[in-house]
């Protein structure tokens, strides 16, 4: 008895010290099981999923930076500023067609608005000074005639062809001596038509020859106008 109770406590301590196994897991690549000891059933765990794939954002299409506007809105195109606005310096000769006057000299400034390529309209102010002599009297006038014009225009290529109608107002200074001595000065109604041609030289400069034909009432203590043709070479720039 004493022999066997020897040969049996070895193999009682080695089950005692052998540790207690609760759960086995078994896996494989899909699946993921626990295999219980004690109630000896295998539990399923979820299949597991792939993470998701990341797609980069695409980036946003850079939008084309648009050309500067004007305080209007309006893009201003190449070769486009002479047919905006204009100032225009013109000077020449003036050919009374009156009895009483010859030949002088006229200054005009004027300003034109384009409303398109073939259309302006334009403000003008000038300076004319005549004399001449007639029935033994001698005649002394300058004036300042003031204009409103509507321009018609036609560019061909670098040229600009033009012509026009307007109607206005002359403030004049006239004196006479001799036979018919008198002095006059006030305003008197008064119109012109004229033709023309410019040279566009630069983007914002014009050079050109002007035609103009005047016509005016009469002056009363003169019972003659200021009824003259003029020609005039033209400077015109834009801003």
């Amino acid at each position: 008895m004493l022999r066997i109770a020897i040969l049996v406590s070895p193999l009682f301590l080695v089950a005692c010290a052998a540790p207690r196994t609760n759960a086995l897991l078994v896996s494989d690549a899909n699946d993921v099981r626990v295999v219980s000891a004690n109630a000896g059933t295998v539990d399923s765990l979820p299949e597991a999923r792939p993470a998701p794939e990341f797609t980069p954002a695409l980036a946003e299409p850079e939008l084309a930076a648009e050309p500067a506007r004007g305080a209007l809105g309006s893009v201003p195109q190449e070769g486009e500023s002479l047919h905006g606005s204009r100032f225009t310096l013109k000077g020449g000769y003036y050919g009374s067609s009156e009895d009483a006057l010859d030949d002088g000299y006229i200054f005009n400034l004027s300003w034109m608005n384009f409303m398109s390529r073939i259309f302006a309209v334009e403000l003008e102010i000038g300076y004319l000074d005549a004399d001449g002599s007639d029935a033994g009297s001698n005649a002394d006038v300058w004036s300042i005639p003031v204009m409103l014009n509507g321009r018609a225009n036609l560019p061909v290529w670098i040229l600009d062809l033009y012509g026009g109608l307007g109607v206005g107002t002359f403030y004049y200074d006239a004196e006479s001596s001799g036979v018919l001595t008198a002095s006059d000065d006030g305003f008197i109604f008064g119109g012109n038509a004229f033709l023309g041609a410019t040279i566009n030289v630069a983007d914002r400069i014009a050079l050109g020859l002007e035609g103009k034909y005047y016509v005016s009432e009469d002056i009363d203590d003169f019972d003659e106008g200021l009824d003259a043709f003029a020609l005039m070479l033209t400077l015109g720039f834009s801003r």
